[in-house]
């Protein structure tokens, strides 16, 4: 896992969307997406509920995201 994934994590987190992510970070919503797909097979788990809108976190995810808080700014 990489810091870039990890900052996409987290705007895909508190924007809840993807597209939302994806504007933010200046970035295209595909690459968005497949990196936040990447992160969850190198996790082994999902940390997203795909079901409708808005884009909710797992357990896992919620996990994650309080690492994320604490890693980002030492980075």
């Amino acid at each position: 896992m990489d810091m870039l994934a990890l900052e996409i994590f987290l705007a895909v987190a508190e924007e809840h969307s993807v597209t939302r992510a994806a504007e933010r970070l200046g970035r295209v919503q595909s690459n968005v997406t497949t990196r936040i797909q990447q992160l969850e097979e190198q996790l082994g788990t999902p940390l997203f509920l795909r079901e409708g809108r808005p884009m909710l976190l797992t357990p896992a995810g919620d996990t994650l995201l309080g690492y994320a808080h604490k890693l980002l700014p030492l980075a």
